[in-house]
């Protein structure tokens, strides 16, 4: 059997909590819909990686990751109003944005895209949430693995899992 480590497929179902075991359920991956990736992504919390390093399919784990090791704090200084004539597009406004609690994609002064959660609406402005939606938060993660494999050459150059029908992830 395998183990966690370097250029691995992980497969793994589990349930993402705020805090604690009790906390609010966050996210929910299946036995039936599962998390797969490529172990040592850049995209994935490295505090989370380095807790299921080494475990095998089968194994059961459960950790938290403190809010200073996940997305950090939830800063009011990224909490920003935005004059609504951006999201306007030939005198209408974007279909996109309609209320409180949609998401946007906005642009910085030197063209970085960031999502955003709209938090107010008012006739000039959106005031938009740029904080990481789990900023702030103590992650508690609870879950098995599944399944773990040796990543494919192609994977291992792209860094990212690839489904057998060649979908990239």
């Amino acid at each position: 059997m395998m183990t966690i480590d370097d250029n691995m497929i992980v497969t793994m179902s589990y349930a993402l909590r705020e805090g604690n075991g009790q906390g609010a359920l966050l996210e929910v991956m299946s036995d039936a819909y599962p998390f797969i990736f490529f172990y040592k992504s850049d995209g994935l919390l490295e505090a989370f990686q380095e807790n299921i390093r080494g475990l095998r399919s089968g194994d059961a784990f459960e950790f938290t990751i403190p809010k200073q090791d996940a997305y950090g704090a939830h800063h009011q200084d990224n909490i920003v109003d935005i004059p609504i004539e951006r999201f306007v597009i030939d005198d209408e406004m974007a279909d996109s944005i309609r209320d409180v609690g949609q998401y946007v994609a906005v642009k910085d002064d030197e063209g970085v895209q960031h999502n955003g959660l709209v938090v107010e609406k008012n006739a000039t402005h959106l005031k938009v949430d740029l904080n990481h939606a789990m900023a702030g938060k103590d992650l508690h993660f609870s879950g098995r693995i599944l399944y773990v494999r040796a990543a494919k050459p192609d994977e291992i150059i792209q860094k990212r899992y690839i489904m057998p029908d060649g979908i990239r992830f």
